[in-house]
């Protein structure tokens, strides 16, 4: 018989193959907690495994291309939006009023805002959309919640299954660090299309999952990794058996958590980190 796979439990896993022909499914209530390909026995030794999964320390994709993107400026500038003299005109009025150079260029009649996010879709390397209509993410092709899709600040609205693509906008800086996170979580890729802040508010308040899954896959946000390793330990009991994976976006760590009949996904932040990931307590 094999042991609890926490080595400071040491529990034996009872034999139930005798009796399970006579008790049926009633006899998965006496343990047997699958987490990751492992046996565990109870709930609170899959708790302390997530836990220590979980607090491993963080190891963030690193994307290099090179040389640094050029400064939103000097590509209007390359591209004759604007002139030197009043780039610097702008860049002299940014400091009094706070606001970034492209909003500030468009303040002062210098560019318009195709200028600006054709040129910040250029510094991105992704590609871009002038116009889009947000009502194609109602009913979007993917079960994924509403608040997963603001935590990863990507609005999906159209899916290829066989190359395991998702179209998707989403408004500048882009979220490369959660494109990353997408792709080693579920593996798919995400083609992106640069938009205005404007528009992309406009799709994530439209935003609604459209796949039969959706009310089987939820999202939740908690504060620290302890209650995360609870929350795994709680489907585990629930569900029997679990994988978890994880991986780190800019200002918080999504931890995936896939049972037989359930998917989880659990935004992990800490509190002076919750500017970058303010999913609220979701389940569609």
């Amino acid at each position: 018989m094999p042991r609890c796979a926490d080595d400071r439990c040491g529990r034996w896993r009872p034999d139930l193959s005798s009796v399970e022909r006579f008790a049926g499914a009633s006899v998965m209530r006496m343990g047997a907690l699958q987490f990751n390909g492992l046996w565990y026995c109870s709930r609170a030794c899959v708790e302390q495994a997530a836990r220590a999964g979980l607090n491993q320390d963080r190891t963030r994709a690193r994307v290099s291309n090179g040389l640094p993107p050029l400064r939103l400026g000097v590509l209007l500038r390359h591209a004759g939006v604007v002139t030197q003299p009043q780039l610097e005109a702008a860049l002299e009025a940014t400091k009094e009023t706070g606001l970034k150079i492209g909003a500030q260029l468009e303040r002062l009649g210098y560019s318009t805002p195709d200028d600006v996010l054709r040129a910040l879709a250029a510094q991105a390397g992704v590609s871009y959309l002038s116009t889009f209509d947000v009502t194609r993410v109602e009913r979007a092709p993917v079960s994924m919640p509403a608040a997963m899709v603001r935590a990863l600040g990507l609005v999906p609205f159209e899916a290829d299954d066989v190359l395991k693509k998702l179209s998707v906008v989403c408004a500048a800086p882009v979220p490369k660090a959660a494109m990353r996170a997408l792709m080693r979580l579920t593996g798919w890729t995400a083609e992106v299309y640069l938009v205005t802040d404007r528009v992309f508010q406009g799709a994530l308040d439209a935003y609604t999952p459209g796949r039969k899954d959706a009310k089987s896959h939820q999202a939740l946000t908690v504060d620290n990794m302890s209650a995360a390793a609870a929350l795994v330990a709680e489907v585990a009991a629930n569900e029997r058996a679990v994988t978890m994976s994880h991986a780190d976006c800019d200002s918080y760590r999504w931890v995936r958590v896939q049972a037989p009949q359930r998917v989880s996904d659990l935004l992990v932040t800490a509190a002076q980190e919750e500017r970058g990931c303010q999913a609220e307590l979701t389940a569609h």
